[in-house]
Order: C-alpha cells, then sequence, then structure tokens
C-alpha cells in the first residue's frame, strides 16, 4: 500500500487515510469507481471522506456513517468491493440530505416501504416469528426492531423471504436505509432488480440520476 494519506475525490472532496488498509485493498481504485459510477451532483452534500478506526463506528457496530458532510469509513474492509459499497451507501445519505424534498414530500416512497414492510410481516408470521412486538409501521430507525431483522431472523433467510420486496435485507431496515440500500444497488449492481421489485423507488432513483445543479 501506498503511504499516501490524502487524496482528492472529484470537485475538491478530501479524503484522509487515517489508519492503514489492508494490503488487498486499493483505494485509489476504489475512488476511480466512485467517480466512474456516481453523478458529480449526487456528490454535493459530501465535503469529506475519512477513513480509519473511529470511536463511533466502533460504538454502533457498523462500518460507515454519514454525519455532518462527512462520510467515516472503516479501514477493516475486506476487499475493494467492501469499500465502495460502505462509501456509495453513505453517499446515498448525504444525498438525502441534499434531495429530501425530491425524495420524501409526495409520500410515495413511504407508501411503498410501508406496503413491503407489511408484507414482510405476514411473511415472517407465517415463518413462526414474534412479529406482534414489533411496529412495523414505524418507518425510522429503530434497533430493537434491527435486532429483529439481524439477529433473530438473519439477514440470509430475510433475503430468501423477502427477496422479491427489497434489493437486501437491510433495505427493510428503515425507510432512510431503503433509499440507501436501493441508492446502493441502481449504481453498483442491478438496477433491473430496483425497477422490478420497488418502481416508486426506482423512479426516485432515475428522477436522482437526471437532476443537475440549477
Amino acid at each position: 500500500m501506498s503511504s499516501r494519506q490524502h487524496y482528492v475525490l472529484s470537485e475538491g472532496i478530501s479524503v484522509f487515510l487515517k489508519d492503514k488498509m489492508p494490503d488487498n485493498v486499493q483505494l485509489q481504485t476504489v475512488l476511480q469507481q466512485v467517480e466512474k459510477k456516481i453523478p458529480q451532483h449526487l456528490l454535493y452534500g459530501v465535503d469529506a471522506v475519512y477513513i480509519g478506526q473511529f470511536k463511533d463506528l466502533i460504538d454502533r457496530s457498523v462500518n460507515a456513517i454519514y454525519d455532518n458532510g462527512a462520510i467515516y469509513v472503516t479501514n477493516l474492509q475486506d476487499n475493494n468491493g467492501d469499500l465502495l459499497d460502505d462509501i456509495v451507501h453513505e453517499i446515498a445519505h448525504a444525498v438525502e440530505n441534499t434531495y429530501g424534498y425530491e425524495i420524501y414530500a409526495d409520500g410515495l416512497l413511504e407508501n411503498e416501504f410501508l406496503g413491503k414492510r407489511m408484507k414482510m410481516k405476514h411473511l415472517l408470521e407465517h415463518e413462526g416469528y414474534p412479529v406482534q412486538k414489533y411496529d412495523f409501521f414505524d418507518v425510522d430507525y429503530n434497533k430493537k426492531f434491527d435486532d429483529f431483522l439481524y439477529k433473530e431472523v438473519g439477514y440470509v433467510k430475510l433475503n430468501n423471504i423477502t427477496g422479491h420486496l427489497f434489493a437486501s435485507a437491510y433495505g427493510a431496515t428503515s425507510l432512510r436505509e431503503y433509499f440507501a440500500n436501493g441508492f446502493e444497488h441502481y449504481y453498483l449492481f442491478n438496477s433491473r432488480h430496483i425497477f422490478q421489485t420497488s418502481p416508486v423507488l426506482f423512479g426516485k432513483l432515475q428522477l436522482l440520476h437526471l437532476l443537475e445543479e440549477n
């Protein structure tokens, strides 16, 4: 790995490498992929990216967070793809800050998400899970609900049960994660799957993709 500690992403977005990355992860290659795949105007909400070990990441047991214009990402990545996933997912949360009105104001995305949540509830109930303990109409992040999906059901099984509803199981966690998960899959994986499973979400992503700064 190069000893370089500071990189620049697109139009002046600083990327600071605080702690060493695994030898098989090439940060410059990942940043080039971000620039190639994500339209410039969707990066406006990102001021800087910090990569390393950070207390907030450790305390929350997460790989990345977006906070007040900055993306914080763990340096402990398995490969280039994992780092790319984490950065693009957090870019999606920055996009929410910039284009929140276009995404959420008409309520259509929330309605689509809640419809899927209720279908998921019925599917999980059929599998014998205690769904009555949880509020499936709460669109905000809830750790108890997240633990239920992640620890009690498990993402592998949840993907098998709800693969026709969400881009991946994590998208069921909250409305914001539904959007961010869809954004990630739209740009990195299979946009056709988003079109087939989540037409409203797909339409929002198409709209954002075509927007330009006024």
